[in-house]
């Protein structure tokens, strides 16, 4: 087992970081070009940001499941290598639809960038427990974390100042500055993955099944009636609101709040350090435990949260003290969770059980962003959107009481 503080330990987190970078600043760059005031506002209809998010939640969704085996047949560390490769082609099919100013292929690198980044995170999150001891997985967790949520936010905080570049907003237009960028960042996230240490496939003799949803089949049916079914439950309710539905409504606030491209990027910049501290936060709390209670604490301060962003006067600070507290209290939710779905996964289908959890986070992804457009639709003003993620939080808080906490306890009894 390898330190959480030895090279290749750094290797991972700074290859993992780049890569959600450049997700988020290609991301970005969609969001706001398709969201109110932007350059391609209004060719999606209203919400237009949606899609963009859809495209990058659907390749998780229908190929977790597919990536997931190849993280269990072959070595972790050379599907990481492989995919940071792809990321560099595609890099250079965004450099030309940034170019042309054409949404269509621009979406298209990001439906890419998507498809290898799914590739990426069962590899990534399945390693962990193979270079990482037992008592130090939480930690490990919140670690990871908090680089991930570092890399949204500095590709949030990019993605702003990269987009004014891009439409010319303070003077001379630069359309190959945000391409360039990403071709950057894939680039060095490519040297850092070759920096992980050699790992030895776990599961050399399987076979690669190509029906994409047979392999989240078989591994949900495997999960009835356990505690794992009720994390991945649970997980996928609590992604559909932070990641599907909240992340949403912070680019309108450009609008709403009549701030700068920088300062609606600064926003999700807070909202993307607040939920990587609260990670490293839980996960310094755990200890050498896996600690479910943290999760009660961290759902109620999101309630209470998004009931207050969704009631307040429009007034940035405001907005931006609401976001920074319930996100670091996102951390108490998702630390707990995901160190429950690796550490109740058995060593030979970890990779697969991964993929389900990955699936399952952008299918809550696709699910809030059909609920963000649904919403839309009916011309509320975004920050009333709020108002709905106060009431999946409450669902979550009736559920864990009533069901989920007593499994989670009992999952743990002898660990």
């Amino acid at each position: 087992m390898i330190s959480p503080t030895t090279r290749g330990f750094y290797c991972l987190n700074v290859t993992q970081f780049l890569g959600a970078a450049n997700d988020n600043i290609l991301k970005q760059l969609l969001v706001f070009g398709l969201a109110m005031g932007g350059v391609w506002n209004g060719v999606l209809g209203p919400g237009g940001q949606a899609w963009a998010s859809l495209c990058l939640a659907v390749p998780f969704v229908a190929l977790s499941g597919f990536a997931g085996q190849f993280a269990d047949k072959y070595s972790k560390q050379r599907v990481s290598i492989v995919t940071k490769w792809s990321e560099i082609a595609i890099a250079l099919i965004a450099i030309w639809g940034l170019w042309l100013q054409n949404v269509w292929l621009v979406l298209g690198a990001l439906v890419m960038i998507a498809t290898q980044s799914t590739f990426f995170s069962p590899a990534k999150f399945g390693m962990l427990p193979e270079i990482v001891s037992p008592e130090k997985l939480s930690r490990a967790n919140g670690t990871v974390n908090m680089f991930t949520y570092l890399a949204i936010i500095i590709g949030s905080a990019v993605g702003g100042p990269l987009y004014e570049c891009y439409v010319g907003q303070h003077g001379e237009t630069l359309r190959w500055l945000p391409g360039i960028a990403i071709l950057l960042v894939g680039v060095l996230g490519t040297l850092a993955a070759h920096g992980i240490p050699p790992l030895t496939a776990r599961n050399p003799a399987k076979t690669i099944s190509y029906r994409l949803f047979s392999g989240y089949v078989t591994t949900w049916k495997r999960t009835r009636g356990t505690a794992l079914r009720a994390v991945l439950v649970a997980w996928t309710l609590f992604y559909m609101i932070i990641g599907g539905i909240a992340v949403l409504i912070l680019p309108d606030y450009k609008q709403i709040l009549d701030i700068s491209y920088l300062q609606a990027s600064l926003l999700m910049a807070l909202l993307g350090i607040s939920i990587g501290v609260g990670d490293y936060a839980a996960g310094a709390l755990s200890g050498h435990q896996i600690r479910p209670g943290l999760i009660l604490y961290g759902i109620l301060a999101n309630t209470v949260s998004y009931l207050a962003l969704g009631l307040a006067p429009p007034n940035f600070m405001v907005v931006t003290g609401l976001l920074v507290a319930g996100g670091f209290m996102c951390g108490f939710v998702m630390v707990p969770l995901q160190t429950m779905v690796q550490h109740l996964a058995d060593d030979e289908d970890r990779g697969q059980v991964l993929g389900l959890w990955n699936c399952l986070s952008f299918v809550g992804v696709i699910a809030g962003n059909v609920v963000f457009l649904g919403v839309k639709q009916l011309d509320i003003r975004s920050d009333r959107v709020f108002l709905v993620c106060a009431g999946f939080t409450l669902l979550f808080t009736l559920l864990y009481q009533w069901r989920w906490a007593e499994q989670f306890r009992d999952s743990l009894k002898g660990n």
